[in-house]
């Protein structure tokens, strides 16, 4: 039987019950699946990027990409152009749908990060933030160091 009291099994259980939350996915009447809004918000992020730039930056295949820009270039979430210098690379843009998109989604997000910290002191707010800054910064270094 688990400990629950070491850390990282407190910490596994808060985190499992923070992702049954919908803090950071699309609303329930979102036209789009998770995956798709990632696809979206990265556009937001990187204009002009490529499929192998959003395939890394979400850690998952460029097939897997393709496929999902393919259908949000369809319903006119996303454009992708052609460089006149190198037609292998087709910079990826949002359209405005796809902005307006970006938009409500920050706007949803914003909304349940409040919602989240409501329970919180101003004081304890600074102190979880910088808590899980330094702690996911310490993660990011151990597997880039692991990958080189």
């Amino acid at each position: 039987m688990t400990n629950h009291n070491q850390p990282e099994d407190r910490m596994a259980e808060v985190l499992q019950r923070l992702s049954s939350i919908p803090l950071m996915q699309p609303p329930k009447e979102s036209p789009l699946s998770l995956p798709q809004a990632l696809i979206l918000n990265w556009v937001a992020h990187f204009p002009g990027c490529g499929v192998l730039d959003i395939a890394k930056g979400l850690n998952v295949t460029p097939p897997t990409v393709s496929v999902g820009i393919r259908r949000l270039v369809k319903e006119n979430w996303l454009k992708q152009s052609t460089d006149p210098n190198d037609r292998r690379t087709r910079p990826i843009y949002l359209t405005e749908n796809g902005e307006a998109f970006v938009d409500n989604m920050n706007i949803y997000r914003s909304q349940m990060l409040k919602h989240f910290l409501s329970g919180l002191a101003t004081e304890e707010q600074e102190q979880l933030i910088c808590l899980l800054d330094r702690a996911v910064s310490a993660l990011e270094k151990s597997q880039s160091q692991e990958n080189t």
